[in-house]
């Protein structure tokens, strides 16, 4: 059967349609040459063939347009990233992939009666055109991503260069500020619409080669990171509590403890490469044919 990453034309310039559909596509051309697989709007008309929906596809489907997929002899695959799966899920989906190890066990307890497979997040492709390794001279520390997400007190942004993403829409203006740091600040603020968030800011310091510093409350960062990873924070991430973790990240640069962290980096990006997230997907492929 052909295979279509379908995106919305509302979301088309999001982060996750484009990282999810356009870039994961391009991943699966490779992984599957032999494979006729396409990235196309929700407004075609794609007959016999499994469809990748996306998060930004899924949030503007229609139940007449839905209805219109699947008489069409479409096996629908519904990819919802980070967010509640939506209630046409139960009946209408053939399959649902999971975009973290959390998503994966909760989505299999909700939806035992669908298949659910995991599909790994990848890191931006763009990431390879950085060729300079980070700074080995002294601790240099960033947090990449929307303020909103991060806790970022006074005292702490006087430790961390804040380096502001827009993932409303394609921004590459933070890449090339990736080489100047060595540790990537990802100690996370909880926002009431999260849910199943991939560990994409500790796959991007792995895919840099530098250490991360995020709390043990996030527990997909636990599963990838172990519980003895050396800048995992304990319990719930106070001011205090980071300050001293920074302190310590400083103190401890270039010594045992970092380059421990920094061998459990090269293992999540070995776990997160486009080679094994193309496993990833023909799996999935695989096993929606079989639905």
């Amino acid at each position: 059967m052909p295979i279509r990453f379908v995106y919305s034309e509302r979301y088309r310039e999001s982060g996750s349609t484009v990282m999810r559909g356009q870039q994961l596509s391009e991943i699966g051309k490779r992984a599957l040459p032999q494979r006729n697989i396409g990235y196309v709007s929700l407004e075609a008309e794609p007959r016999n063939s499994l469809l990748f929906l996306t998060k930004g596809a899924l949030k503007a489907m229609t139940m007449s347009k839905l209805e219109s997929l699947r008489s069409a002899g479409n096996k629908l695959i519904f990819d919802v990233v980070d967010e509640v799966p939506p209630p046409i899920t139960r009946d209408y989906a053939h399959v649902v992939s999971a975009a973290s190890i959390t998503a994966y066990l909760d989505l299999s307890a909700d939806f035992p009666h669908l298949p659910v497979h995991l599909v790994n997040h990848h890191v931006d492709p763009r990431l390879s055109t950085i060729s300079a390794p980070p700074p080995t001279d002294k601790l240099r520390c960033a947090y990449f991503g929307e303020s909103v997400n991060a806790i970022l007190s006074p005292a702490v942004m006087r430790e961390v260069t804040v380096v502001h993403i827009d993932t409303s829409r394609q921004d590459a203006d933070w890449l090339p500020r990736l080489e100047a740091f060595n540790f990537h600040y990802a100690v996370r603020a909880h926002r009431d619409l999260d849910h199943h968030k991939p560990f994409l800011k500790g796959f991007t310091a792995a895919h840099r080669g530098s250490n991360i510093l995020i709390q043990s409350t996030q527990t997909e960062a636990v599963r990838w990171l172990g519980t003895d990873y050396p800048y995992l924070i304990a319990g719930e991430a106070t001011e205090t509590k980071i300050l001293a973790a920074l302190d310590y990240a400083r103190e401890s640069f270039g010594h045992s403890e970092w380059m421990d962290g920094l061998a459990r980096m090269r293992d999540i990006r070995e776990r997160t490469s486009n080679q094994r997230i193309g496993g990833e997907l023909a799996a999935l492929f695989a096993l929606a044919e079989l639905t």
